[in-house]
């Protein structure tokens, strides 16, 4: 008997009762792509060594309680894509050797509350494009977890006792829900939590002790928020922070001073007039679409900058220094479409490593002609 199994994109509509009695060597069961509306008690009696079950792209809408409780073994089980609409307390309960859960895609509107309980081994969890309201206490003696995926849902609370004692936790993905508030204990209890994305939301009020809370956070990202309330030194407890996202949330000002370590900064379409970090390790900076007048700034300025990328594009520059941007040795993208000022034949001469511009639609071919080693992108 092989070790895998592959009947997907079958047409099949049924799996009766001890269907895979003899299968008792099988490790890979690929059930995707077919017509699968209900899975009934017993289907998968027998698969004894079953180690991954994929269910995605069916129309399942309904599980019946033990159907998997023969799958002692099995480590990965994908349900993405189908019509679940409720998770039942027992459904996993036997799965002790599940370390990847994915249930995007779905309809699910309610789980109960110890729909996980116990999955020690379960390290991944994808709840994403599903139809849930809160975010309640769901995840109780998970050692393993470190990774969920809760974006596209319609969210709006989350409870300040969902992530208790999840110390092992490190992304949490929630963007794509309707998130107005984030609270000194929202997150609480993931206390080693190092990629957080709140994207696309409707956050409207930040407690000004919430970046205390993360002292791991490496990569954080709020785009598509209205932050135009927030402090300016809002973000500076965040002291490991590698990479953060602040694309079009209305700042007009900030300080991130402290944030000795940030190598990615987007603060593209905001309202910021003035910008003075030195913030020395970073590699890219993309302020576009912002009020900026001049660059006199240390980061700009300096002649050790690591900027592999900067974009300046379509502020209010009305004069840029070229040939500080000369000596960024680094230097491999530059967007400087949209400013105040006329772009020379020889604006982009005696760059040493620069490849990507962005211009002005009516520069590309001048330039193209004059630099044929540099790509150049009109806007």
């Amino acid at each position: 008997m092989s070790t895998k199994i592959n009947i997907s994109r079958n047409g099949l509509s049924l799996i009766g009762p001890f269907a895979f009695e003899k299968c008792n060597k099988t490790e890979i069961l690929d059930l995707s792509f077919n017509n699968l509306s209900k899975l009934y008690s017993k289907s998968f009696y027998g698969m004894i060594k079953l180690s991954i079950l994929d269910l995605s792209r069916n129309q399942i809408g309904q599980m019946e309680s033990d159907v998997l409780s023969d799958l002692n073994l099995l480590s990965t089980l994908n349900l993405g894509n189908n019509y679940l609409r409720y998770l039942g307390r027992d459904i996993f309960k036997d799965l002790v050797e599940l370390q990847s859960l994915n249930l995007g895609l779905n309809q699910i509107e309610s789980i109960e509350k110890f729909t996980f309980k116990n999955l020690r081994k379960l390290g991944k969890i994808i709840l994403k494009n599903n139809n849930l309201k809160s975010l309640e206490p769901l995840f109780f003696n998970l050692s393993s977890f470190y990774f969920l995926d809760i974006s596209s849902n319609q969210i709006k609370f989350v409870h300040n006792d969902t992530f208790n004692l999840l110390s092992r936790l490190s992304t949490i993905l929630i963007s794509f829900n309707q998130i107005s508030e984030l609270n000194s204990e929202t997150f609480k209890g993931a206390v080693n939590l190092e990629k957080l994305d709140i994207s696309f939301n409707r956050i409207q009020k930040i407690d000004s002790n919430f970046s205390n809370k993360f002292p791991n956070l490496r990569e954080l990202a709020f785009s598509e928020n209205n932050l135009s309330f927030i402090e300016p030194g809002l973000f500076n407890g965040f002291v490991k922070l590698e990479s953060l996202n602040l694309y079009k949330c209305n700042i007009k000002a900030i300080d991130l001073s402290s944030l000795s370590n940030l190598k990615l900064l987007q603060l593209a379409n905001n309202q910021i007039k003035f910008f003075s970090q030195n913030l020395s390790l970073l590699t890219d900076l993309i302020l576009s679409y912002n009020q900026l007048s001049n660059l006199s700034y240390p980061l700009i300025t300096s002649k050790n900058s690591n900027l592999v990328m900067l974009g300046l594009s379509f502020c209010q520059l009305k004069y840029v220094d070229f040939d500080l941007f000369r000596n960024f040795f680094n230097l491999r993208s530059l967007g400087i479409a949209g400013t105040l000022f006329i772009l020379s034949n020889d604006t982009f001469s005696g760059f040493k490593n620069l490849k990507h511009v962005n211009v002005l639609k009516n520069d590309v071919d001048r330039f193209k002609f004059i630099y044929p080693n540099i790509s150049f992108v009109g806007f």
